[in-house]
């Protein structure tokens, strides 16, 4: 790694004193002579490897394609090997991809070898795919070696770990040195890039020099350098300059490091940097709209805007390769999600909406599950329990198929039912069918899928369910009651009677129904019965009449008083209370 100032400037003083190096004419289109016994990995690993100069050998390609047709089995490979280098001498690098390819295809084993790796990370550097590039690159065989090091450097620069960048650039000086032409000036503007991002201004001038005072890309890092040194009139000229002679990309480049200068000086309000941002035409996917997003994001913090800042922020996060500043971004982007979706005065629709669309985002561990349960709670407590469980249904997804997950998915499964959506319960609870929960859980969650399937009409698959579970009485109660099971009712809602005394609504209910089951089973010592326990209390009630008429003697029963009495039964007509289960409209059986 070059840790010094002096390091860069060493390594920059040389690029200029180093003249390219002679183009040289075709090399000889023979291919190698290859014992018939010696695959083409075996000669490839024996001999030194090609082009540490940067310069791969070339030949016409009518020559190359004739030797590849001329070729024999045992041949062949080494043919193809003299294209695939002419190819990358041609920086023909995707026709050089499919040779390498076919070559591979034929003998894995050349995938063993320094050479083929070197030429394959070569094309695929060029071809931008840098993390495969280093990854064929980083063999300890290419270590040292100049054309390794120097495509190194362009793939680490390009995923902006500059410190690899960096510490590839002293190796790979033979490499540039050697080239000429457009090939050399984008290594050059590469080397600069990471001058500038390690906090090396001073020495890309020096790096640039070769490239001349006329070249837009050149000129683009010099007025960034000048900009670093506080030099902005100097700045401004040379953007000013690249906006007339850059190509579109590099003009809107130069457009947005005016805009970001102006504003970073005072001569700009936020609202007049956002309208002049907006005004310009971007270059989408690359450096310019990185830094264009990255100004708004800048912006928008200026004028206390989170939404905007987070905006702005999370397409840089999503879309970027953001190399050491990746942690610190997240960071501060969670801090804005957290200021938009968790504070307690912002509308519940909008904090949901902004939380579905950053969810990304969201905080690991109990930070994240506490914001989005709070916010689930908000959810639900407003009605909408669909919203509420989609929420709560995506932590459940992200977090691993384990015990713990038990109460998560027994509230997802919950809120589900209260939005009126039976089937998405019972898949949200068979997802995790097979997980071993806690006793409690278990039992929790046999009671919600059982409501589900009453709710879907799947009255014999919720019984079966429910048959020697403990604790879900109330559900068992209410099924058999919607089936008219006046017999099976009766058994078990006799277990959960309340005692008498002062009745609430719920426990009214109760009892008016196992009177009406008692009377469909014609069991008027049980109706007696209830009717000594419970006529005081339902004396001073408003369904005394209905209570007095379904418990009287059947002697005594006047026909007359049967539609006064069952006004007063609107209270059969809601479901029984099922553990704060929403079981849907019950259907009272008055014939």
């Amino acid at each position: 790694m070059i840790r010094s100032r002096h390091g860069l400037l060493a390594l920059s003083v040389a690029l200029i004193g180093t003249a390219p190096a002679p183009v040289t004419g075709p090399t000889d289109p023979s291919p190698p002579v290859v014992p018939r016994t010696a695959p083409l990995a075996a000669v490839l690993a024996e001999q030194a490897l090609p082009a540490r100069d940067g310069r791969w050998p070339r030949i016409p390609d009518a020559i190359a394609w004739t030797a590849i047709a001329r070729s024999t089995p045992d041949t062949r490979q080494a043919a193809r090997w003299t294209l695939a280098q002419s190819l990358i001498a041609q920086e023909r690098m995707a026709d050089a991809s499919g040779v390498l390819d076919t070559m591979v295809g034929d003998d894995p084993a050349l995938a063993l070898t320094a050479a083929w790796r070197l030429a394959h990370g070569v094309v695929l550097a060029a071809l931008n795919h840098p993390h495969e590039a280093l990854q064929a690159l980083g063999m300890p065989a290419l270590a040292d070696h100049p054309e390794a090091c120097a495509w190194q450097e362009r793939a680490a620069a390009a995923i902006g770990d500059t410190v690899a960048a960096a510490r590839s650039m002293r190796c790979a000086l033979p490499a540039i040195s050697g080239r000429s032409g457009s090939s050399r000036r984008a290594f050059l503007l590469s080397f600069a890039d990471v001058a500038l991002a390690t906090g090396h201004p001073a020495d890309v001038r020096t790096m640039l020099a070769p490239l001349g005072e006329h070249d837009p890309a050149a000129n683009m890092r010099r007025a960034r350098m000048l900009l670093t040194q506080g030099d902005h009139a100097g700045a401004r000229l040379l953007l000013q300059r690249v906006g007339i002679s850059g190509t579109p990309e590099l003009r809107a480049e130069a457009a947005v490091a005016l805009l970001d200068d102006r504003f970073a000086a005072g001569e700009m309000t936020p609202d007049a940097a956002v309208h002049a941002l907006d005004g310009l035409s971007f270059w989408r996917g690359g450096t310019v709209e990185r830094r264009a997003l990255a100004l708004r994001w800048r912006i928008a913090e200026a004028k206390h805007d989170p939404r905007a800042a987070l905006a702005a922020g999370a397409t840089l996060f999503r879309y970027f390769n953001l190399g050491d500043q990746t942690a610190s971004t997240l960071l501060r982007l969670q801090g804005h999600l957290r200021t938009l979706v968790d504070a307690n005065g912002a509308p519940i629709g909008a904090a949901a909406g902004l939380f579905w669309d950053y969810r990304d985002l969201l905080p690991g561990g109990g930070e994240g599950e506490t914001i989005a349960a709070r916010l689930a709670d908000r959810l639900a407590a407003a009605g909408l329990y669909g919203r509420a469980a989609d929420l709560l249904r995506f932590l459940l997804e992200r977090r691993p198929a384990d015990a713990a997950t038990g109460p998560l998915s027994v509230r997802v499964a919950e809120l589900d039912l209260l939005a009126d959506a039976p089937d998405r319960a019972i898949q949200t609870l068979r997802a995790g069918s097979a997980i071993p929960f806690p006793a409690d859980i278990q039992i929790r969650r046999r009671t919600i899928e059982a409501a589900a399937l009453y709710r879907l009409g799947k009255t014999d698959e919720a019984l079966a369910l429910l048959d020697g579970s403990p604790g879900d009485r109330d559900l068992r109660s209410e099924i058999l009651w919607q089936r008219h099971d006046w017999t099976g009712f009766a058994t078990g809602n006799a277990a959960d009677l309340p005692g008498p005394g002062a009745l609430t609504d719920a426990n009214q209910a109760r009892v008016l129904r196992q009177a009406v089951a008692l009377s469909r089973t014609g069991n008027r010592t049980a109706l007696a019965g209830l009717r000594r326990r419970y006529a005081r209390s339902f004396a001073v009630l408003t369904t005394r009449d209905a209570f007095d008429f379904l418990t009287a003697p059947a002697a005594t029963l006047d026909p007359a008083k049967a539609d006064k009495a069952f006004a007063k039964l609107a209270l059969l007509d809601a479901p029984m209370p099922l553990a704060g289960l929403a079981t849907g409209p019950a259907r009272a059986a008055r014939n």
